[in-house]
């Protein structure tokens, strides 16, 4: 079985990625996994998907399941794919204001650490270029109709019925208190960044405003907020650090990736790399 994790940038689609893989374990189908980045790789990444490398990946892992990850563009091979129930796909999407000032936090933290990757993101404006295409790529996935489709607040404030839904589809049954439990610290989770929920509040208004008008039509498709009960009993996430703990953090952090890492080869099988075409 091939499962496709795509999910727009800062839509927590690594944690949407892991669950899902924790899923397989779980039930006892475990799964496999890839090493076309080096092998030791946190998960199984991809750019691109076409049905070349879906057929190629399905066949050297057997009847094992197989997690594949991207940000990528849908390939129209691979939609019909999911169409006809050939491979299971989700798609994560999150407000497109919270995603700009992730991307800003992104943007921050790499300028500080030499990083090139969001480096060029100062100000949330300066993200709609990258979520104009990210946007009509999940639009493409969600249109799918067998994608499942989960929001940010789904998936971090509402996890145990985002893991229902996931077992369901796969066709499982699993206790989403097991699945939850190696993630109740966060660093377990793959590129955690702030975890705040409702963070569009932070927007001043005009800028809120510009967003809300650019995306009107996604908006009136989509729905971001949440119960205002559920979130004013949500559990407070971590606050970023001052810069005197960032030591202690990057070494607490170093220690969790590897006890992640050391976690995921012992539950998954290798098979080896497979790159596309």
């Amino acid at each position: 079985m091939i499962y496709l994790c795509y999910g727009v940038t800062k839509s927590a689609s690594t944690f949407l990625y892991q669950i899902t893989e924790e899923i397989f374990s779980a039930s006892g189908l475990g799964f496999c996994r890839l090493s076309h980045d080096g092998p030791l790789q946190m998960s199984n990444h991809y750019d691109t998907i076409d049905p070349s490398l879906i057929t190629r990946i399905a066949e050297s892992a057997g009847e094992r399941p197989v997690v594949l990850k991207t940000h990528g563009a849908l390939h129209p091979g691979v939609a019909d794919m999911i169409a006809a129930g050939e491979v299971l796909a989700s798609a994560s999407i999150r407000d497109p204001r919270e995603i700009a000032l992730s991307m800003v936090d992104h943007g921050r933290r790499a300028r500080a650490n030499g990083e090139q990757a969001f480096a060029e993101v100062f100000d949330p404006t300066e993200a709609l270029f990258a979520l104009d295409m990210q946007i009509e790529i999940f639009t493409r996935w969600a249109g799918v109709p067998q994608t499942e489709v989960f929001t940010y607040n789904e998936i971090c404030f509402d996890t145990e019925a985002t893991i229902r839904r996931l077992a369901r589809q796969i066709g499982t049954s699993v206790d989403p208190a097991r699945i939850l439990a190696p993630f109740r610290n966060t660093r377990m989770i793959g590129q955690f960044n702030i975890g705040r929920p409702d963070r569009a509040a932070e927007m001043p208004a005009h800028m809120q405003a510009a967003f809300l008008e650019r995306y009107a039509a996604f908006y009136a498709r989509m729905r971001f907020d949440r119960d205002p009960l559920k979130a004013a009993t949500t559990s407070e996430h971590p606050s970023r650090t001052s810069p005197t703990t960032r030591p202690l953090r990057w070494l607490k952090q170093e220690i969790a990736d590897h006890r992640r890492l050391v976690r995921r080869l012992m539950h998954s099988r290798n098979i080896g790399i497979i790159r596309p075409d």
